[in-house]
């Protein structure tokens, strides 16, 4: 059993508790209770705590109902939230260097990915939406990660990225399986979930990181997203739309994908539809990504960088107004592990400086929102009893000043495991 003392929680990030401070039992990885802060049952019979984890403390002295072996964590009043969650990662990518990534083999690759899956739960990502990789990696370090033999988020993975035959397309190696045609739509979205991955990722536009590629132009056709929607259903699962342009963001709707990615030239008439399929189709904005682009001169190409930069306020107001509009917003990031390791909270700090967003609301999107999204809302996301124990214990309090989340967070517990 762990113990977490002295907590403070988030109205807006917790349930079926309306104190500010608590106690948190956690046993067998689910919270199992929320108690009042300082509450304990009858002293009588009770069996004092064995030695803790590191960066943990043993029972007080009187251990006050305390069960022998439990570990405690004396969060001394510092904000407990639920673990984070990002919705676009690619976890094979450590650097925006293309021209190395794609030619390493399955075992450079799977060696990247999970290191960096590694940094994303030190940094408190206990779940993460893998949107693209090369040779399943994700797949195989979620089985190493339900056997025991290593700890890691909790990975959901669309495998290899569905895309129409594009210019460009080599740029990113096996990251991509080319399908023309539903037929061919069909078959490769039957393989991704053949390897045992969770959702279908599809190349609706153009994108800025290909070489050739316009990210404003729309590449597949809307037989073509209706057939891996189609597929998706069947397995009780869903696609998610890679779209900056108008047109493809409309096309991805109107085909029932349930969540687009970017959304860099989303317009009133794109809000509007998503606003009349709230509850079905969100819009999950990636702000680090622009802002690692338009900082990298070593890996970006002339050509990367021209179109980051031509973009760079267009995407701002585009994606303010749809905040502004009141969307339901998940939270992606689309980094790679270099500018996630240097730049702690990379995306909160995008969604505060280049977007305009309230910290209360940053909150919301890393947490309750993108696990609505992802539908493990009975799950994860929120601070409640019978949810499974995947919390984050920051170093201050997020809510008052977004900016605690580029700092190292005191605690990270996985599964009622300590992480951090």
């Amino acid at each position: 059993m762990l113990i977490i003392q002295n907590a403070r929680l988030l109205g807006p990030l917790t349930e079926g508790y309306d104190g500010q401070f608590a106690d948190l039992w956690i046993e067998d990885g689910i919270i199992r209770e929320i108690r009042p802060e300082g509450w304990t049952p009858s002293c009588s019979g009770a069996a004092a705590a064995t030695k803790p984890a590191a960066g943990t403390k043993p029972a007080s002295a009187n251990g006050c109902g305390i069960p022998e072996g439990a570990q405690i964590i004396d969060a001394a009043h510092h904000t407990v939230m639920p673990g984070l969650i990002d919705m676009h990662a690619h976890v094979y990518l450590k650097s925006l260097d293309f021209a190395k990534i794609k030619d390493l083999g399955p075992a450079d690759s799977v060696l990247n990915a999970y290191i960096y899956a590694r940094e994303y739960l030190k940094a408190g990502y206990t779940t993460v939406r893998d949107c693209g990789c090369m040779y399943n990696v994700t797949v195989a370090i979620n089985d190493a990660a339900r056997r025991g033999e290593l700890d890691a988020p909790r990975l959901i993975s669309c495998g290899q990225i569905l895309t129409p035959t594009e210019t460009g397309n080599d740029t990113f190696g096996e990251l991509y399986i080319e399908a023309d045609g539903p037929a061919q739509v069909r078959a490769a979205a039957r393989k991704q979930f053949k390897l045992k991955n969770d959702f279908i990722k599809y190349m609706v536009t153009g994108a800025f990181l290909n070489e050739t590629g316009s990210p404003g132009m729309t590449i597949a056709t809307l037989d073509e997203l209706k057939a891996a929607v189609e597929i998706a259903e069947m397995k009780e699962s869903y696609v998610c739309g890679h779209a900056h342009g108008t047109a493809g963001i409309k096309r991805a709707i109107e085909a029932g994908i349930r969540t687009i990615e970017h959304g860099v030239f989303i317009d009133d008439e794109c809000i509007d539809l998503l606003q009349k399929k709230a509850g079905q189709c969100f819009l999950v904005p990636t702000g680090a990504i622009t802002l690692a682009c338009a900082g990298d001169t070593e890996n970006m190409s002339a050509n990367m960088q021209e179109k980051a930069e031509q973009y760079f306020e267009e995407e701002r107001n585009n994606i303010n107004h749809a905040y502004e509009a009141g969307l339901k917003l998940g939270f992606g990031s689309d980094l790679d592990m270099e500018n996630f390791i240097s730049n702690i909270g990379y995306e909160f700090t995008a969604r505060t400086d280049y977007y305009h967003f309230k910290p209360m609301d940053i909150l919301l999107q890393a947490t309750k929102n993108s696990a609505e999204i992802l539908m493990l809302e009975d799950e994860i996301g929120t601070v409640k009893a019978g949810k499974c124990a995947d919390l984050i214990i920051t170093d201050g309090n997020p809510d008052e000043d977004i900016r605690v989340m580029n700092r190292p967070l005191l605690h990270v517990i996985r599964g009622g495991k300590i992480i951090v």
